[in-house]
């Protein structure tokens, strides 16, 4: 059992730190700016706080908030500190008081009491590759200047239509236009230099060509697989995980004589991924006979449209997760081993 448990409540510029001995009882609060500097700070406060106690029996725990957690994250990861990145919510619904009010100092104190009282789940922070992190980096940018365009072709869809245009109209009209060419050749780059890193590594090379070869799987779906599991790493190649991060997956709810809730999709996820797995789905219904024999039985056994839709995205991550972890690539002349499925299809 670690004897330091190091809360920390991680914000944009800076970071609140308290530290706990629950052996002694002993404990001790610090404000931090979000930089390599602020760790540093931090790791001398922390060793002067444990008066001799290993590091080795050191446990920081934060929450998991994207970019603002992974500055110090990054650092106490390098310097060989076990850090345990933890899921927000997690730590919230542990919480065995009420609190009605909230301040970064509390939130550091209950995330180290979290990590003290769940110290046997805790799990050592792991960097992802260079690469994919390159990839989602650039993801992320290509899904903002998606959204640029999307906003410059709907404010020009706003402009009422008139027979006789006048020049300021037309400025307006060619200025758009302009802005989302050069938006498309920024697209452009960003997806090529993305291909030039998955090239440069021969297992993401691998996956990549294996992912391109199911029909509905572009570049961009492509591309978040490899980068949201680190190149298939992370979910230990379980599909259901992986549907259950990209918000595909269904849990139902049983509980007692009353509670009886069909299963469903949830809430906690990642939206944009569960926006571009559904693009793929589309694509696959239209040009990919096999899923679309299997999008058809569901149809014909009286399936709603939406849930239609979303067994489809389970199907596609079943089928991709289960190529990845045979290295094969798709093949629409596959036999299934069970005579039933294969009636069925």
């Amino acid at each position: 059992m670690k004897k330091i448990a190091i809360g920390i409540d991680f914000a944009k510029e800076k970071f609140d730190v308290t530290v706990k001995n629950f052996e002694t009882g002993a404990s001790e609060y610090g404000q931090y700016p979000n930089t390599p500097a602020g760790g540093r700070s931090m790791v001398k406060m922390v060793r002067k706080f444990a008066k001799g106690i290993d590091s080795s029996q050191w446990l920081f725990c934060g929450e998991d908030t994207g970019y603002y957690s992974q500055t110090i994250t990054r650092y106490l990861t390098e310097k060989g500190y076990f850090m345990w990145l933890q899921n927000p919510y997690c730590i919230k619904r542990s919480e065995g008081d009420i609190r009605r009010g909230k301040d970064d100092k509390a939130d550091s104190v209950a995330i180290a009491d979290y990590a003290h009282r769940y110290e046997d789940k805790a799990k050592k922070y792991e960097m992802p590759s260079e690469q994919a992190e390159a990839l989602h980096l650039l993801l992320t940018r290509r899904a903002a200047y998606v959204k640029a365009k999307q906003a410059i072709q709907n404010g020009a869809n706003e402009i009422p239509k008139r027979d006789k245009q006048g020049e300021s109209l037309n400025l307006i009209k060619a200025s758009n236009r302009h802005l989302v060419m050069e938006i498309d050749k920024e697209i452009a780059r960003l997806e090529a230099q993305m291909e030039k890193i998955v090239e440069e590594v021969e297992d993401m090379q691998k996956n990549y060509e294996i992912l391109r070869s199911f029909t509905g799987i572009g570049i961009v779906n492509a591309m978040c697989f490899i980068a949201y599991t680190d190149n298939f790493k992370k979910f230990d190649l379980n599909a259901r995980k992986i549907a259950t991060y990209w918000g595909v997956a269904a849990f139902g709810k049983d509980s007692g004589k009353t509670v009886h809730v069909d299963p469903h999709v949830s809430q906690f996820c990642n939206h944009w991924l569960k926006a571009i797995i559904s693009n793929a789905a589309n694509a696959a219904i239209v040009w990919n006979p096999t899923i679309k024999r299997y999008y058809d039985r569901l149809q014909k056994a009286g399936k709603c449209e939406g849930i239609c839709r979303n067994n489809v995205k389970n199907k596609i991550i079943q089928t991709i997760t289960a190529m990845i972890r045979k290295g094969e690539k798709f093949d629409p002349e596959f036999i299934f081993t069970n005579k039933k499925a294969a009636a069925e299809c």
